[in-house]
């Protein structure tokens, strides 16, 4: 109802809110289809890690580790699928909000994380990171092809959301093993 109302105020038509995008535009079923799958793997990882907090008892610090990697990655999420960064709220802003909550990640759950194993989370990082470089800095300074340098954007991105489902997967079963026991 509160997507309806605000289209209503923004005197978008019912039927663009209710239509998948591709239908209404008239696009081949692969027009941003990568994007698509990312953004569905941005809510596997939070999907996994909210179910894991909620399902099991298991020791309060997955538990704290678990709500934040589910809250993130639902944040990370929406963003990706409206194009907050892109449109509404500015790329400088959450760019560092997420850069710090990473690293408020990373230092208080270092312990947890190392026991978990550290290197997917920190190559999701990492590619997460060249992606939001390669879009802000390297694009502007070589003159590529469009398609060039979307492809390899895109790429450190895709990589890197596969890394975090992957970690997030990792940080679910260790939790769920260790309150096992």
């Amino acid at each position: 109802m509160t997507i309806l109302y605000i289209s209503n105020l923004h005197n978008i038509k019912l039927s663009l809110v209710l239509r998948d995008l591709a239908q209404t535009c008239g696009y081949p079923i692969g027009v941003g289809m990568i994007s698509n799958i990312g953004i569905l793997l941005w809510g596997a990882a939070t999907s996994i890690c909210l179910f894991t907090t909620f399902s099991q008892k298991i020791n309060s610090d997955s538990s704290k580790l678990l709500l934040l990697g589910g809250l993130f990655s639902g944040l990370l999420c929406i963003d990706d699928f409206f194009l907050l960064h892109d449109r509404y709220i500015g790329p400088d802003f959450l760019n560092l909000t997420y850069l710090a909550i990473s690293i408020f990640l990373l230092v208080r759950f270092r312990r947890l994380l190392k026991n978990i194993g550290l290197f997917n989370l920190v190559i999701s990082i990492l590619f997460l990171g060249l992606s939001i470089f390669f879009d802000g800095v390297i694009q502007q300074i070589f003159n590529q092809s469009y398609e060039l340098t979307q492809l390899i954007e895109e790429g450190f991105k895709f990589l890197g959301i596969t890394c975090w489902l992957n970690f997030w997967c990792k940080a679910s079963s260790y939790a769920l093993k260790s309150g096992a026991s």
